[in-house]
């Protein structure tokens, strides 16, 4: 019986060992980062616009809040993010929309009222609809993680970081990249619009981001206390 139950843990330690995570961070030049959450924002009299990359390979959580007392209209299909020069769409059919609504109606006195919204919606492939004072998400998971196995060894250097669990150090390889020479930069583009006299009045949005922190460990993302959560990181596989 104790030879059966060694050989799962051996087998466990040994595939640990041949596995490689990365945990990396995110910075923009033109984006406003929370450092509690690690969410960056972009913020006008019109939108809210927040950044998240929580995930495996960087997912791209969109959240877009309309502060206006109109419609906003987001076209999706002439909105993307930039890898390498290489744009890919962000259209697709269906989206989520969260948000409170608030009036005011006039009459026999001044009555308030607020109503909740959440609700899924189908629409044209390329337009999401963004009703006053409401917010819409959306996530896009098309982003690879191959482009960061191809950072040389030569750039990390061994240190030690506290682990999640408090039990101590924890051994790692890390490195650090100004914009300039980030080995991981892309762009996102929106465009928005509302309607003047039914017709288009349009609004583009870009956001920058790049690398700035890359973290290589045998441990898993959850190892690392700072970073795992948070919306300017997220975790990736090493090549071996």
């Amino acid at each position: 019986m104790k030879k059966l139950l060694i050989f799962p843990v051996v087998a466990v330690a040994l595939l640990s060992s041949c596995s490689r995570y990365q945990m990396n961070t995110l910075r923009s030049s033109n984006t406003q980062l929370d450092q509690k959450t690690g969410v960056f924002q972009f913020e006008n009299d019109s939108v809210k616009i927040l950044y998240s990359f929580a995930g495996h390979n960087a997912p791209i959580h969109i959240n877009i809040y309309n502060k206006l007392n109109e419609p906003i209209y987001v076209d999706w299909e002439r909105s993307a993010y930039i890898i390498d020069d290489k744009s890919s769409s962000y259209a697709d059919e269906t989206l989520q929309v969260d948000g409170v609504v608030s009036g005011t109606t006039i009459g026999r006195g001044i009555r308030f009222s607020d109503a909740n919204i959440s609700a899924q919606i189908t629409l044209p492939k390329n337009v999401a609809f963004v009703p006053p004072h409401t917010q819409i998400n959306k996530i896009v998971s098309k982003i690879s993680g191959q482009q960061l196995n191809n950072i040389s060894d030569s750039l990390f250097t061994k240190t030690k970081l506290t682990t999640s669990y408090g039990s101590g150090s924890l051994s790692v390889k890390m490195a650090n990249f100004d914009q300039e020479h980030s080995p991981f930069f892309f762009k996102s583009y929106l465009t928005l619009y509302t309607l003047n006299n039914n017709a288009p009045r349009f609004t583009t949005y870009q956001n920058d981001f790049y690398i700035s922190q890359v973290i290589r460990s045998s441990l898993g993302p959850e190892s690392f206390e700072e970073q795992s959560g948070r919306g300017d990181s997220f975790e990736s596989s090493a090549s071996n």
